[in-house]
């Protein structure tokens, strides 16, 4: 295998993450509407809702698509065993969900992590499927200093796992493809995306979502911290 030069990283959950998470928001609205569910049955259960979302967004329909929205809602409260709802119900569940706030954090291990690879000698990278305003959102939360370079979807005009988005990242590093690295937390649009055009993957399947990927896999921050400290200098 090609040795390492330059690691890529997805932004959304893979440096950062919402707080307080989706899933839990999501939650938290059910039970302000007065929808009585299994907690434990909650994960598998927005598991098959995301697995609906990802199918439309593959084919090109955004995440925040009011169908892909209400479709990926229904197949979690349907996958709960929660009885049929009414729309005023579903009214309401919508309203709740938009009441509760959150806030974008950095890992608190992301930045020494950055650091720790461009002291060896690493190129760092991101690739997002984004806003156009993520360079802002970056430079806030003082992460803008520790990339080399930036890829954003809504700047590029392509999302994961189209090839470009990719590409314009390694153009920007000036890396070349068997020599670099991708991590994300979606097999089909990080791992697929990065393999298209020649990179190496790592997903970071912190949400078990791909228990038997044919590709390095790592489930929690340390862990991806050890895999990457561990590749030799470039």
């Amino acid at each position: 295998m090609p040795s390492i030069r330059a690691v890529f990283f997805d932004i959304g959950d893979t440096l950062i993450f919402d707080d307080p998470p989706l899933r839990e928001r999501f939650a938290r609205a059910m039970q302000a509407v007065g929808i009585d569910f299994d907690p434990a049955g909650l994960a598998q259960a927005f598991r098959v809702g995301e697995d609906f979302a990802l199918r439309r967004y593959l084919d090109g329909v955004p995440w925040e698509d009011p169908a892909t929205l209400r479709g990926s809602a229904a197949r979690i409260v349907a996958a709960l065993d929660v009885p049929p709802m009414t729309e005023e119900r579903w009214r309401a569940l919508r309203d709740a969900f938009a009441s509760i706030g959150f806030q974008r954090r950095v890992h608190p291990q992301a930045i020494p992590l950055l650091e720790a690879l461009r002291r060896r000698g690493f190129t760092v990278g991101a690739i997002s499927d984004w806003e156009e305003t993520l360079p802002e959102l970056l430079a806030e939360l003082a992460l803008t200093p520790h990339l080399d370079a930036l890829a954003v979807s809504a700047i590029v005009g392509v999302t994961k796992p189209a090839p470009a988005i990719f590409q314009a990242a390694l153009r920007q590093a000036g890396a070349v493809p068997e020599n670099s690295l991708h991590v994300g937390d979606w097999y089909a649009l990080d791992v697929a995306g990065a393999r298209a055009v020649g990179m190496q993957a790592l997903l970071f399947d912190h949400a078990g979502r791909t228990p038997r990927a044919d590709c390095p896999r790592v489930q929690t921050f340390e862990e991806l911290e050890s895999y990457l400290l561990a590749l030799p200098d470039p």
